[in-house]
């Protein structure tokens, strides 16, 4: 897609060098120096035997031999305990990396714009750059692995070519040639990995879905009730049948490049090996040299095969980067820096929405069409309709979190795009049907701050004015009581009503001069409904509020109701207007209220039969 940001192996290296200066800079320091330890041992172990043959050669006495041997066998012991330590540094060190890098993808999964959230294409590439920093084996610790390689590769390929080039620089490029026809097989094999991966990715997230749901305890009693299980661990085996096939052509391409790699790797070292024989039966050669190249030869032809396999490595690592990179780097639009900051966020102002008309896609259809409302400071709103009427989507264009395709949302006179967005959240409370409490105190909820920073006396207030301070004073601790019994061996477990009075608590606590319920007691019986919207009535005096239901009687108290319908405003009015009216409304009302009665009814049918 074009919002995927496209960047080469050495952009995305040095981006990777940037951040490791700013996450954890020992870890480079480390790298640089298993590097060095890498390219040394090959040397010392190649070098070796031919100082040894040619002592023995030129008659050195046992002492002077023994010495030499010992010197170099003892450099080469103490670079390889340096080396093992510098592993075990690198290892432990790049983890740091990962949790820099996972707080990044955090922050903007926290701080994104809200229509981000929405798109199905941010979402993947949000759960790829997590997985791509998150573990033992993510992408992000495979980096620091591979370019340790590269350039131990690098350096022990030029130094042993160097020692080649002095016996014949036809050996390189005969090695060179074969080597890089064994890289171009094993490129078809990453080649076939890019254009496939989307079926493989297709399978993991079907198999990560279930295995995730299998632990949520919100789907826990549906899974059960409706004996789920055996329909999940069908959907289970098929993704996990696709994903054993996909490996199992994998293997294959894997397996036939391996054979024909493997023969061309025969060719290649038989013909040098035979060259050097030539060599030394004509005295062109000494034996101890012979030793020396012929390890040589051996050792440029794995550090060549494996620096371009290192190359391979690093574009399919750096293909992770480019996704994590324009996961980060993904379009925000909304004002964060500079733009207008409310002048008070004491009392409401007026809200006009001007020819408002929303759609999710450019190729979609208007959810929203030429949709005009005026709510005027301290007004009591009700916005009514059926399920997909269009009522959610109307409430977040309100509140900021998305923007119209087409027309203005105006705030004081003022377009809300012109506010800065963060401020102009900040004129908002809400209360939604779907709602976010984290696993904290009572009291962290409410204030949603750390508890330094909580004004406890102003939570309590707000605990009473919503009817749950008797229920919060009965428990251990009080407001400092932790919720969710799931999370805390201590936790504490709420009922939907006693939630939704939580809610309100932490809408009162943020003072905000409007405040939205966007169906928060859906969940709700009508009569608990209705005795709760009352409550919220009384409670934001002074307020504008907007009140969201499908439910027509609950919202009759308002100042003003507004009846949606494909997203457009049909009928607006108060509830006895409306009901006057005998339009949409009025057959919504007797459609909802006809169910009640004809359940009232049957109640009384029944109690007389029994009489």
């Amino acid at each position: 897609m074009e919002k995927d940001k496209k960047y080469t192996i050495i952009q995305n290296l040095s981006y990777c060098l940037k951040a490791t200066v700013a996450g954890c800079p020992k870890l480079l320091v480390f790298c640089i120096g298993i590097i060095i330890a890498n390219c040394t041992i090959p040397i010392i172990t190649a070098f070796l035997p031919k100082v040894i043959i040619e002592e023995i050669t030129i008659g050195t006495d046992l002492q002077k031999l023994l010495f030499i041997t010992g010197l170099m066998a003892l450099a080469l012991a103490l670079v390889q305990t340096i080396q093992k330590y510098l592993d075990r540094m690198i290892y432990w060190n790049r983890f740091n990396m990962n949790t820099y890098f996972l707080g990044k993808v955090t922050k903007k999964g926290l701080t994104t714009d809200y229509r981000n959230q929405e798109d199905e294409h941010f979402r993947e590439l949000q759960s790829e750059s997590f997985s791509s920093c998150n573990g033992n084996y993510s992408h992000y610790v495979q980096v620091y692995e591979a370019i340790v390689l590269f350039f131990s590769n690098l350096l022990g390929f030029v130094a042993f070519a160097g020692i080649l080039f002095t016996l014949n620089i036809w050996i390189i490029l005969f090695l060179c040639i074969t080597t890089l026809a064994s890289f171009l097989l094993n490129r078809k094999i990453l080649k076939w990995v890019e254009v496939n991966m989307d079926e493989k990715n297709g399978y993991e997230h079907g198999m990560q879905y279930i295995t995730g749901i299998s632990g949520d305890i919100q789907a826990a009693k549906d899974i059960r009730l409706y004996n789920m299980s055996v329909w999940m661990n069908k959907l289970y085996d098929k993704y996990m049948a696709g994903l054993t096939g996909w490996y199992r052509k994998y293997t294959a391409k894997l397996f036939g490049v391996s054979a024909v790699d493997s023969g061309m790797s025969f060719l290649r070292e038989g013909a040098v090996y035979v060259y050097l024989l030539y060599l030394i039966f004509e005295g062109k050669i000494s034996v101890a040299e012979f030793v020396l190249y012929f390890n040589v030869v051996a050792g440029f032809s794995t550090w060549l095969g494996s620096l371009l396999g290192q190359i391979n490595n690093l574009n399919r690592l750096s293909i992770s980067m480019n996704r994590f990179r324009s996961f980060l780097e993904y379009p925000e639009s909304y004002k964060r820096d500079g733009g207008i900051v409310p002048e008070t966020k004491d009392n409401p102002c007026k809200i006009e929405l001007k020819d408002v008309c929303f759609r999710y896609t450019e190729d979609g259809d208007d959810i929203i069409q030429d949709f005009n409302l005026s709510i005027e400071p301290g007004e009591h709103l009700a916005v009514v309709g059926l399920n997909g009427a269009g009522k959610t989507t109307f409430v977040k264009m309100l509140l900021g979190l998305t923007d119209p395709t087409k027309g203005n949302v105006l705030y004081d006179g003022k377009n809300a795009k012109d506010y800065n967005r963060d401020s102009y959240y900040q004129l908002f409370g809400a209360v939604f049907q779907d709602y976010s409490i984290l696993p904290v105190t009572i009291a962290e909820i409410i204030a949603e701050t750390d508890i330094a920073s909580i004004d406890r006396i102003r939570v309590e207030e707000c605990l009473k004015y919503a009817g749950l301070w008797e229920k919060i004073q009965s428990l251990p601790n009080g407001m400092d009581s932790k919720y969710d019994k799931t999370f805390w061996d201590d936790g504490v477990g709420l009922s939907g009503g006693e939630i939704q009075k939580l809610l309100l608590a932490r809408a009162l606590y943020r003072q905000s001069p409007v405040v939205v319920l966007d169906e928060p007691t859906a969940a709700l019986d009508p009569i608990s409904e209705n005795r709760l919207y009352e409550t919220y009535d009384e409670m934001m005096r002074g307020k504008s509020t907007i009140f969201i239901s499908h439910r027509l009687a609950s919202t009759r108290f308002c100042n003003r109701i507004i009846l949606i319908d494909r997203g457009r405003i049909i009928e607006e009015g108060t509830h006895e207007e409306l009901l006057k009216k005998k339009g949409s409304y009025y057959e919504l009302f007797e459609a909802q209220a006809k169910y009640y009665r004809d359940n009232e009814s049957g109640r009384e049918e029944a109690d007389i039969n029994e009489i």
